[in-house]
């Protein structure tokens, strides 16, 4: 919509000018018509707070975080084929603004090509990520798609660094015991309106944590967070969401809200710290095991696939996806999502 129109904007003027006219004719009228004026200024700043209040309220972002479990696994009755349109109806129905897949794998065969099936059924979406290792063409990848019609992604931060010593490695580990390399995927984006820029932006941060070392797991949570700490824009909020590998009380997801940690004998505080939206809304909930396993999840299993964002983001909702289809999942994981408001 224009803005150039603006009546109440243009009476704001035209109060200025009658003022300074009135002034110059009759001082008692001006004393009048200056009060007059400071009633309309009032009126037109509150009139444009709650409208935009009105407007920002109508608009929460909605974020998925989903381990698609890689398509080449020996999964029998689950295997990828079978799932893998039951999966997407999930996706495409929550009409997300950024969702972030784990375990995505990269495949020359585009029947396992995990990325480009995604892809191509989320047509209003844009998308970021690699695999995490040496090459491209091949092997799992953290992936971020988002919203095009709503979100300009920054073409000078975005990308995908490896959770090592040498980030800009490719395929880089510096934890030995650890599985294989591990990523985050990540860019910083600009909010729309009818394709104007509204001047809100938004960082968003996808990753996937190591499933054998804690030591890789911490390791990563401090360099997610440093990073997080040092954005340029720190008044623009954060999304930080995947599978962590690790439950609520564990120190690398306690971390992400701000607890210290000790690495190599030396404590760090994040100078920031976020908050876990599942618990922002279901403080006392106690069945929230995400990894599945198609099925044969054991009980008391631990939250393990997670949304983070900034304190001064509002969660409306937030939850754990348990849909299934005559006892079919469409994934190992539970997906995770959440509302969000600025």
């Amino acid at each position: 919509m224009p803005r150039t129109q603006s009546p109440a904007l243009f009476c704001v003027a035209r109060c200025v000018t009658l003022v300074y006219n009135t002034k110059a004719i009759d001082p008692q009228r001006s004393t009048a018509m200056r009060l007059f004026c400071l009633l309309a200024v009032s009126l037109f700043i509150l009139s444009s707070f709650f409208a935009n209040v009105s407007l920002f309220a109508s608009e929460p972002i909605r974020v998925l975080s989903i381990n698609v479990r890689y398509s080449t696994a020996n999964d029998g009755v689950n295997r990828w084929e079978n799932r893998r349109d039951f999966m997407m109806e999930i996706v495409v129905e929550g009409n997300y603004d950024f969702i972030g897949t784990q375990e995505t794998l990269v495949h020359p065969d585009p029947e396992l090509d995990q990325p480009s099936f995604i892809a191509a059924r989320l047509p209003g979406h844009g998308f970021i990520g690699r695999s995490r290792e040496a090459t491209p063409e091949h092997g799992e990848a953290m992936m971020l798609y988002y919203k095009k019609d709503r979100w300009k992604i920054d073409e000078t931060y975005q990308g995908t660094v490896w959770l090592s010593d040498t980030p800009d490695v490719p395929g880089s580990k510096t934890d030995p015991t650890a599985g294989c390399p591990r990523t985050v995927v990540f860019a910083l984006f600009h909010e729309l309106n009818d394709g104007q820029p509204t001047g809100r932006s938004i960082y968003v941060y996808n990753t996937h944590f190591d499933h054998r070392s804690e030591n890789s797991r911490q390791r990563g949570a401090r360099q997610i967070m440093e990073r997080v700490a040092n954005r340029q824009n720190q008044d623009a909020p954060v999304i930080v969401m995947g599978d962590i590998n690790s439950g609520e009380q564990s120190v690398s997801v306690r971390h992400f809200l701000g607890d210290p940690i000790t690495l190599d004998g030396q404590t760090w505080t994040p100078p920031y710290k976020l908050v876990n939206t599942f618990r922002e809304v279901h403080p006392d909930a106690t069945d929230v095991g995400t990894f599945n396993f198609f099925g044969s999840r054991p009980p008391g299993s631990e939250k393990i696939d997670y949304v983070f964002v900034s304190p001064s983001l509002t969660t409306l909702s937030a939850e754990i996806i348990r849909a299934q289809r005559e006892g079919r999942f469409p994934t190992d994981h539970f997906p995770v999502d959440a509302v969000i408001a600025w």
